[in-house]
């Protein structure tokens, strides 16, 4: 525990002396050491990453529900029920520098990335390696994303909930990783491919043990009613919330934790008002005309 809070410690110094959030390919991305100074040779270091078949790799857009899954898919593939307490940042592909450090963790590899589809290794995108994508209706995903970023001056000035509505939200402007329309437009487009398999938010938190056999199975990897009901049970969000350290807290002034809020569907309601819900609805139907992703706002 020492240890991981002292990694956390001077990885977030080094962040902060990054300046905050940086343009690359027209893209805003989090000042992290895996991405920049240098970013031309960092990002194409990462697509020519050397994969292998037993990797896995958890790609998401932020506050998608990536810890949670990370955490789920940590113990079905360990075949144990202990907590990660760190190792998780480190197989973040955005935070690894150097990319070859990689290359002593023993298979099976599990990583986890916010990157757009187009950014992954060349050899991921072409069949070696397999990749759990896990989306989550964006009305619960935005308000999220709103109460994570407090306090993160390293990924943005904080702004009220009006403010963000306006810009991150409607206009998609200022959001990291291209904004979530794009990025979720560009990875729907390849959700055919039998190396991806689609987890939603939702079903994860309607029917957990249900989706660790469905992530079993896609894996191809033993487990047990036992051990289901088992992860189930300690990756359930108090749980979390009580047992995990927050990775991400080296970003917030004073190590505040804000990964673990609330970890509801539906919670959405309590900041949208009526206007804002309709608004949104608008904007919805209009950027993601044609889309077939079938998103749950409330159970």
């Amino acid at each position: 525990m020492e240890s991981a809070n002292k990694d956390m410690k001077s990885l977030g110094e080094k962040i902060r002396k990054m300046g905050g959030p940086f343009m690359y390919d027209n893209v805003m991305w989090p000042p992290f050491p895996g991405l920049c100074p240098d970013s031309e040779k960092k990002f194409k270091e990462k697509q020519d990453m050397e994969c292998r078949d037993t990797d896995v790799f958890i790609c998401s857009f932020p506050k998608a529900g990536t810890n949670w899954t990370h955490e789920v898919l940590s113990m079905l593939i360990s075949q144990s029920t202990s907590y990660n307490l760190w190792v998780e940042q480190k197989g973040l592909l955005e935070i690894c520098d150097p990319l070859d450090i990689l290359t002593k963790i023993p298979s099976p590899r599990l990583f986890m990335t916010h990157m757009p589809y187009r950014y992954l290794p060349s050899q991921l995108q072409n069949g070696k390696g397999k990749i759990v994508y896990v989306q989550r209706n964006p009305k619960d995903l935005f308000v999220s994303l709103y109460n994570f970023e407090k306090g993160k001056s390293a990924i943005g000035k904080h702004l009220s909930w009006e403010e963000f509505f306006e810009k991150k939200v409607i206009k998609d402007e200022g959001v990291l990783y291209g904004g979530w329309y794009q990025h979720t437009k560009e990875w729907e487009k390849q959700l055919g491919h039998n190396n991806i398999l689609q987890l939603y938010y939702e079903d994860m938190k309607k029917d957990l043990v249900g989706n660790i056999f469905k992530i079993a199975d896609f894996l191809e990897t033993s487990c047990s009613k036992e051990l289901a009901e088992t992860i189930a049970e300690k990756c359930s969000f108090d749980n979390l919330k009580a047992n995990r350290i927050d990775p991400t807290s080296f970003m917030t002034e004073g190590g505040q934790s804000t990964l673990y809020r609330k970890g509801q569907v539906g919670d959405w309601k309590n900041w949208f008002t009526v206007s804002q819900n309709e608004i949104f609805d608008r904007n919805y139907r209009d950027v993601m005309k044609g889309t077939t992703l079938n998103f749950i706002n409330d159970l």
